[in-house]
């Protein structure tokens, strides 16, 4: 072909936990070339860049029973999970653990050389604690370390299929360096897509990188993707000072009180209290301050300083946040936080491509892993979710790479997607992407869209992100490369986002934390679904697909009820409709 372009064995886009971890097993793996391309810099710019220091890992002592009980229990996923990656999932997440100690990350040992673990929350089990921001800095040496070819500082904004049209095999990628503005054209037998979530930009650390391409790359190649409407993106926030590290804070012994000084959750989660899914604190803080009983606190006065040293070790960034804020003072933590519930986005324990156990997608040669991959309820996913399917990722994409034939690169589709790419700067003014973004943020934070969702206020949702897709998108404006990187981050998000609204609007029901007060019922009689969507001449196509029971060791009970979170709302009276 007459374009130069960067060619691969396998090609991975994404610098984060999954996208390091599918470059080095894809290396060991004899797949030959290996090239990681990030938007950023490798170690700097990914969600998995700003985690809390705390890894889920299960130990042969645990009990795995219990594991399964709890996946179908209505604290979490009411029985949407897949029993094959919980099964993965157990099977290897403290061997990427130990993989990670043999790159240079550094873990809380007990004086017997174990890894420390403590209670974390969600109820899973135990967690054990790294030494914050060095995560990625130990996994980003390693890349280099194993002859990986690094490309930072390019956004890939399309994929490339064999003769240019949806649904067909993947051959390569193409984006833009986000600082010179050079078009830059990707050829790979196997393309793995480790490009993170979809945040929306929103205040929470982290949020601000994962945009959503991995998800609206696929979607246009003709991928299938889905469970949006599962999405447990529900999140906790600090009013004080934007941090990260509720794993820590809860599993030290930190609890949430309301304005009253209640200990709430153990109401709303008699079993786990403090220790509920995220999505459950979030909804319980809601139905609180529904009912008057707001501002809500998380209260960790009562810390030795001993907890506050193993905060600061392990959470370096987020306790000198917390020392700037005035909320610790030496080993002491002085003031209670105030916190509010809110929607961190597509991240974490969400939905995205779909992808089978060998990380392998409805498209031949794609794989997705971490936050673009489906989560398939594996509790919990984050971090052990993004080293187990990154390195089954790395490691089957290069099995596939071996046997592959020469890639083909279709020009005109070349030409296409860079003429996509590169209009915003095209134009000699337009909209701003700042303005879409907050646009979207302001439809997210409107009471009824996420958090205890509502039909009507789901459509009226729906009606202004999609004037927003129609009127302003194709207005987007950017003066220089690095606007330009934003105005296609601006186009994707407002894609992800009629993604979700519309999957959450098929869900006709409430369970676990993803609530529909005109659906107040987990109905497993009807909705015992996965939602699913993908393109379909140009328009998005929405469907259900019914979940593996069958396979399932303990089953959910198959009836309909009124969902937990509103029988206790409803006692302790809160009322919705």
């Amino acid at each position: 072909m007459s374009l130069e372009a960067v060619e691969s064995e396998v090609l991975v886009i994404g610098g984060g936990l999954a996208g390091t971890f599918a470059a080095i097993k894809a290396s060991e793996a004899a797949a030959g070339k290996v090239t990681l391309v990030t938007k950023g810099r490798i170690g700097k710019d990914s969600a998995s860049a700003f985690a809390a220091g705390m890894y889920a890992m299960t130990a042969h002592e645990d009990n795995r029973d219990e594991l399964y009980r709890k996946a179908v229990s209505d604290d979490y996923w009411a029985g949407l999970f897949d029993p094959e990656w919980l099964d993965i999932a157990i099977a290897e997440e403290r061997e990427r653990a130990k993989d990670m100690e043999r790159y240079g990350v550094e873990w809380e040992k007990t004086p017997d050389g174990n890894f420390e673990r403590r209670f974390m929350r969600s109820g899973f089990g135990m967690a054990g604690m790294f030494h914050g921001i060095q995560l990625m800095q130990a996994m980003a040496r390693q890349v280099v370390k194993n002859g990986v070819k690094v490309v930072g500082h390019t956004m890939i904004t399309g994929l490339l299929t064999e003769h240019g049209r949806p649904g067909e095999k993947v051959t390569g990628a193409v984006g833009f360096d986000v600082r010179k503005g050079d078009f830059r054209v990707f050829k790979a037998r196997a393309v793995v897509l480790a490009a993170g979530g979809c945040a929306l930009k929103s205040r929470l650390p982290g949020s601000h990188m994962p945009t959503g391409e991995a998800f609206v790359m696929a979607y246009k190649a003709g991928a299938k993707l889905g469970r949006f409407a599962e999405t447990d993106g529900m999140f906790v926030g600090p009013n004080d000072c934007d941090t990260q590290g509720m794993n820590m804070f809860i599993g030290l012994g930190g609890h949430f009180v309301n304005a009253q000084g209640e200990q709430f959750l153990p109401e709303y989660e008699p079993q786990l209290g403090e220790h509920a899914a995220l999505g459950t604190i979030s909804a319980a803080m809601a139905m609180e301050a529904r009912a008057g009983r707001g501002p809500i606190y998380l209260d960790m006065t009562h810390f030795s300083a001993e907890d506050v040293q193993k905060l600061k070790k392990v959470l370096p960034l987020p306790t000198l946040k917390m020392e700037r804020a005035g909320i610790i003072v030496g080993d002491s933590i002085v003031k209670k936080m105030e916190y509010t519930p809110l929607f961190y986005g597509i991240m974490d324990e969400a939905g995205g491509i779909i992808a089978n156990t060998r990380c392998e997608t409805s498209l031949p040669g794609l794989y997705a892993c971490g936050d673009a991959k489906v989560d398939h309820r594996v509790p919990p996913n984050c971090l052990p979710g993004a080293a187990v399917s990154g390195a089954r990722a790395g490691k089957f994409a290069a099995e596939y790479a071996r046997q592959a034939g020469e890639p083909e690169i279709n020009e005109e589709q070349v030409k296409e997607l860079k003429k996509t790419a590169f209009a915003p700067m095209e134009r000699n003014n337009g909209i701003q992407p700042d303005h879409i973004i907050i646009g979207i943020n302001e439809i997210f934070g409107r009471p009824g869209v996420v958090i205890i969702a509502r039909g009507d206020r789901l459509e009226q949702a729906i009606k202004e992100v999609e004037r927003i897709r129609d009127e302003e998108v194709p207005l987007l404006y950017a003066a220089d490369p690095h606007y330009l990187r934003m105005a296609n981050e601006a186009r994707s998000i407002v894609l992800v986002a009629e993604m979700y609204l519309r999957s959450r609007l098929l869900r006709t029901e409430s369970r676990s934390a993803f609530l529909r007060e005109d659906y107040p019922y987990t109905d497993n009689v009807s909705w015992l679904k996965w939602t699913l969507l993908g393109q379909e001449n140009g328009k998005m196509k929405l469907w259900t697909e019914d979940i593996p029971i069958d396979r399932y060791q303990v089953k959910p009970r198959l009836e309909k009820y009124l969902c937990p979170i509103f029988e206790v709302a409803a006692r302790r009276g809160v009322k919705w409709g």
